[in-house]
């Protein structure tokens, strides 16, 4: 259970550290959380990627000192106290990692029910939407499925799956439409990548969303749904933790996108010019084909109809039920064109080899 000083700086935070720094740090210590010192080493905050995803959508930006965003509370235990501590501790309070300081709150070591850089396995499934036609890809996609067409030196589809395992899912459905058989081939029952994969065929087309009506009875439990032709290096799991601690019917996962206009973009008052920005760049926030839904929702998905998940975001928020964003800021692309597929296999190299 103890993690010493030798580790210690791979959950250690300072005050002048980037939200940046941070994010990559949290991303691999596997615990989802930092502890923040100052120079004496001594504790002053804490910070999740849970605190990092809401300060991003309240306007912080990635270069800013991580000060801001950390709670200054944390829990801690004192050195007599570090005896009392034992698994059920961590269970009941619901703790990843605990710091033990000193008189003068200098922390001297943490304490984890799990120190190994693993995830545990995850009961909550997920479900991945593989049956597209992929036309905008086609002469690629005539014999092939999307989801198989190999980026680096693997299909899309293998890498995704290979991350899931990674992150602790276990529990994969796929829903299939396009040559579907040669999708169930290469898969299989998703033994050989450490999962249990389940499937549902499209017979008619059913959207974005429509075909996870039919595995209602399955899923009793918050789950994910993906697109499976997207290349990132998002923790997913991080997608269900934000969903689950927001209390959310609708986590949509968001990435973030510019537009450069090539032209000067002239302000007005009626008929008065008061500004011209020459070629400016804009941001906005995209859905990012990642989705956390409550099981609840499933009530309001038509059976047997062309449903997209526009149209439940859509339900969702005429009935007020709780619609939550959450930030991608990590590497994302979505494979959609050409374009998309060779940079991808530019990108795949220094992302994930």
């Amino acid at each position: 259970m103890l993690i010493d000083k030798k580790r210690m700086e791979e959950f250690i935070a300072f005050p002048s550290s980037t939200v940046r720094e941070a994010m990559g740090r949290i991303e691999k210590n596997k615990k989802g959380l930092l502890f923040v010192v100052d120079p004496e080493e001594k504790l002053i905050g804490s910070v999740s990627d849970g605190d990092i995803r809401r300060g991003i959508l309240n306007g912080a930006q990635l270069d800013e000192p991580i000060l801001a965003l950390m709670n200054a509370h944390p829990f801690f235990i004192s050195t007599h106290e570090q005896a009392s501590v034992d698994l059920k501790f961590f269970e009941e309070k619901g703790f990843k990692m605990i710091p033990v300081c000193d008189q003068e709150g200098k922390v001297l070591h943490l304490l984890s029910p799990d120190p190994e850089k693993s995830f545990p396995p995850v009961e909550n499934p997920v479900v991945l939407m593989v049956g597209g036609r992929g036309i905008r890809l086609e002469p690629l996609t005539q014999n092939i499925p999307k989801p198989l067409l190999k980026v680096g030196n693997k299909p899309i589809l293998q890498t995704i799956l290979e991350r899931l395992h990674l992150f602790g899912f276990r529990n994969i459905f796929l829903c299939t439409n396009y040559l579907s058989d040669h999708i169930e081939e290469f898969c299989g029952d998703g033994s050989e990548f450490g999962l249990n994969i389940r499937y549902f065929k499209e017979e008619i087309k059913l959207g974005t969303i429509g075909a996870v009506k039919y595995l209602e009875d399955q899923l009793s439990l918050p789950f994910l749904v993906m697109n499976g032709d997207l290349l990132t290096s998002l923790n997913y799991k991080t997608v269900l933790d934000f969903h689950m601690e927001q209390q959310a019917e609708l986590t949509i996962g968001s990435a973030s996108y510019k537009t450069k206009v090539p032209y000067g973009v002239i302000q007005t008052e009626g008929h008065q010019v008061t500004s011209i920005l020459e070629k400016p760049t804009y941001s906005f926030r995209i859905s990012g084909g990642i989705y956390a839904l409550s099981p609840k929702v499933l009530e309001l998905i038509p059976k047997g109809t062309f449903y997209d998940i526009t149209d439940l975001m859509e339900s969702l928020l005429r009935k007020n039920h709780p619609v939550v964003a959450f930030p991608i800021e990590e590497y994302w692309l979505d494979i959609g064109q050409h374009q998309d597929y060779e940079k991808a296999n530019l990108d795949y190299k220094n992302l994930f080899n």
